[in-house]
C-alpha cells in the first residue's frame, strides 16, 4: 500500500512539473489562441433603499462612480485622473427635478450604466464613454444623464466640474395597463 501510494504521488507531482516545465516559455496568448486581443471592460452597480451606485467608463483610461442619494435626488459622477490619482472630474445632477417624484411617495430609483460613443468633438468636448440611466420605479419614467469630457484637462492635471445633461425623460409604463 505504501509503494502504491508513492507511485500514484511521484505521479502526480511528475505530471505537475512537467506542466510548469513546458508552460514556462509560452504565454496564455500562445496557449489560447485570441487571448492576446481581449479587454475585459466591466460595469457594476448596487443599490439599498435610500442609495444608488454604479460604475462606467468615461474615457478609454478612466471609469467614473456614479452616486445617487434617493433622499435628496443627487446624482454625482467623480472621475479619477489615472496620471495623478486625484479627483480629475466632478459631474453632478438632481434627478428629482426631472423625474418629478410623484408627492406622498417615497423615491424607488433604479441606476444603470450603459456606453456611448459619439462622434466628433466641439471645442475638444464630447461626451463621457458613459450614460448613466436613471428609472423612477414608482412612475416608469426614465432618464440618462451624460456630461462633457476634456480628454486634455486629464492630461494636464486640471479638474472638471459641470452639470449633467438629461436624455429624456421618457416613460417606461403605461399609466393605463389596458393600452
Amino acid at each position: 500500500m505504501l509503494l502504491l501510494g508513492l507511485v500514484v504521488g511521484l505521479s502526480i507531482g511528475g505530471a505537475v512539473a512537467a506542466g510548469v516545465f513546458i508552460g514556462r516559455g509560452r504565454s496564455q496568448a500562445s496557449i489560447i489562441p485570441g487571448l492576446a486581443d481581449l479587454h475585459l471592460k466591466a460595469s457594476a452597480s448596487h443599490g439599498s433603499d435610500t442609495f444608488a451606485i454604479a460604475t462606467g467608463p468615461i474615457d478609454d483610461d478612466v471609469e467614473g462612480l456614479f452616486t445617487l442619494d434617493f433622499l435628496t435626488g443627487d446624482l454625482n459622477c467623480y472621475v479619477i485622473n489615472p496620471r495623478n490619482a486625484a479627483i480629475g472630474g466632478w459631474f453632478n445632477a438632481n434627478v428629482a427635478n426631472v423625474l418629478k417624484v410623484e408627492k406622498g411617495k417615497k423615491p424607488n430609483y433604479l441606476m444603470a450604466t450603459g456606453t456611448i460613443q459619439v462622434a466628433g468633438t466641439a471645442g475638444g468636448q464630447r461626451p463621457a464613454s458613459s450614460l448613466c440611466y436613471v428609472v423612477d420605479a414608482n412612475t416608469g419614467d426614465a432618464v440618462a444623464f451624460t456630461f462633457p469630457w476634456v480628454k486634455a484637462a486629464t492630461a494636464i492635471g486640471a479638474p472638471q466640474s459641470t452639470p449633467m445633461r438629461p436624455l429624456g425623460p421618457w416613460k417606461t409604463r403605461s399609466r393605463d395597463l389596458n393600452q
